[in-house]
């Protein structure tokens, strides 16, 4: 009896919480053009370096590369961006950026581009302190 009380308390509130993320959703994003729409800065700026939208939902976006994969995950009261892929001589790489909602979008592409160059900078740094290191890397 009570196992059945429990299990229905727990629906209950999974159900809450999937309502109240829906709500917001609709109140932050899908009221102002979806992920598309809200994000079309940022989006842009990752198409235009040979990434494709593969899957788009209310609160998420895809996008991907043959050695790249991005995603733009909007959860709770953030924008959530992730990278993941792999880049010759720098191995695979994963990252992830949380910004505010509301947080410009040409900050976001900053600090992005910040992080893609620091990387080519220590790839650089390494080169220069051992040029051979990395030919026979598997």
């Amino acid at each position: 009896m009570w196992w059945i009380i429990g299990i229905a308390i727990i629906g209950f509130i999974i159900y809450s919480v999937n309502k109240d993320h829906k709500e917001h959703v609709q109140t932050h994003v899908s009221s102002f053009g979806g992920m598309q729409g809200k994000y079309s800065i940022l989006i842009d700026y990752l198409k235009s370096g040979g990434l494709q939208v593969q899957k788009v939902s209310k609160d998420s976006v895809i996008l991907s590369s043959n050695s790249m994969n991005w995603a733009l995950d909007y959860v709770g009261n953030n924008l959530e961006v992730r990278m993941k892929g792999y880049m010759p001589l720098l191995g695979n790489i994963n990252k992830k950026w949380i910004f505010q909602n509301g947080y410009p979008q040409e900050k976001m592409v900053e600090e992005i581009e910040n992080y893609l160059t620091w990387q080519m900078n220590q790839f650089q740094k390494a080169m220069e302190n051992n040029p051979y290191e990395h030919l026979n890397n598997k």
